[in-house]
């Protein structure tokens, strides 16, 4: 099948790694968020910005696919779908990959009542743009949104994305193609020029030419994701995965923006989930289907480190750890883990708690044994 407007028609050909992780995290994270507002919010909905053909040619499904059977296949969806309506959509500037969606949403129907899908054939940006007008002119908020932002080349613009987080509560899945964005900052396009205009387009404004100055890609990756985190006003960026081709150089990465505590929270589980290591690197040659025999294990020595550079500052509530623990990669189980093998090994001690085991539960004040 070719077409005009999709510019890589042979993309749909394979399956790879890549896709594979994407769709996992969009599926852990979906099967969180649904109950997390379906209970109480009234209307929920999921975008998908180039929603593609839904189906690849291997017989694995796309993204929207992904998205609505989740939410069918829910254990909870009967419970979900007499407090809230969802509504999907799902926006395809191809008519043709239009078209197979649409066969591909077909497949699913009947739907139960109070899902929605709504399939058009637009530009993504013009048609959220157009959206957003529509809310201000009706002084209107967004419902509760989860957009997955998967563009066809570098290009995202970050004001609209920021004018999107101010909308409502709304969160961003964006899958930043850094290879071409990283190669067109490396030239340092002179002010005025449609490459400088395209980058100040991407970070909305041109704070790209001071703050992303790394030496390495990945430095310069993990400068640029925290400039476009700033220039969406979200409160919690998350890096769920990169997709490497040779060595450790990126080509895409995952980036996930909210300002909800526990979308952070979902989302870090979600990345460990696929990555049980603690990687969060996908690599071409990487095998989807292969089973682990031995599950991997994460090092969590830096995290030891982390939190005995903490107590040496002064002595902390278990508690106070697992909240800190937020802002940084590891999960609040690795911080329990961490806890009671430097309780065990002698190096932290703790307050006891009358009548109480030694537990995250009791949340006793603790202090370095050592000094």
């Amino acid at each position: 099948m070719t077409s005009r407007s999709d510019p890589n028609p042979s993309y749909w050909e394979e399956y790879g790694p890549f896709q594979h992780v994407k769709h996992e995290l969009i599926r852990c994270y979906l099967n969180g968020w649904y109950p997390k507002l379906g209970t109480w919010a009234g209307r929920v909905l999921y975008v998908d910005t180039h929603a593609g053909r839904g189906r690849y040619e291997t017989g694995d499904p796309g993204s929207p696919v992904v998205a609505l059977r989740t939410l069918l296949e829910h254990s909870f969806r009967d419970r979900l779908l007499s407090a809230s309506e969802f509504n999907f959509l799902f926006i395809e500037r191809d008519p043709e990959n239009l078209a197979v969606l649409q066969a591909e949403i077909d497949r699913l129907k009947p739907l139960p009542a109070r899902i929605n899908v709504d399939l058009r054939a637009s530009d993504a940006f013009e048609r959220l743009s157009a959206i957003l007008a529509e809310l201000r002119q009706g002084r209107a908020q967004m419902a509760p949104a989860f957009l997955f932002v998967d563009p066809y080349g570098f290009k995202i613009p970050g004001r609209l994305l920021a004018d999107l987080m101010k909308a409502g509560r709304v969160e961003l899945f964006v899958n930043v193609m850094w290879r071409e964005l990283d190669m067109l900052i490396q030239q340092r396009p002179a002010q005025g020029t449609s490459h400088a205009q395209a980058l100040d387009e991407v970070f909305g404004s041109e704070a790209w030419r001071t703050e992303i100055t790394g030496v390495t890609m990945d430095a310069r990756l993990d400068q640029a994701v925290a400039l476009l985190a700033r220039t969406i006003r979200a409160k919690w960026w998350t890096s769920a995965v990169r997709m490497v081709t040779g060595g450790q150089a990126t080509r895409y990465m995952l980036l996930h923006l909210t300002n909800s505590d526990h979308g952070r929270d979902l989302m870090k589980e979600c990345s460990w989930s696929v990555s049980p290591a603690g990687e969060f690197r996908v690599r071409r040659s990487d095998n989807p289907d292969q089973q682990f025999l031995i599950e991997p294990e994460p090092d969590l020595r830096p995290l030891s480190d982390w939190v005995v550079a903490r107590l040496r500052r002064r002595p902390e509530r278990w508690q106070g750890l697992l909240d800190a623990v937020r802002a940084e990669w590891w999960l609040p189980k690795h911080v329990n883990e961490v806890v009671r093998t430097l309780k065990r090994d002698g190096i932290i001690g703790a307050d006891p708690v009358p009548g109480r085991k030694f537990s995250a539960a009791a949340n006793p004040l603790l202090r370095l044994s050592k000094p």
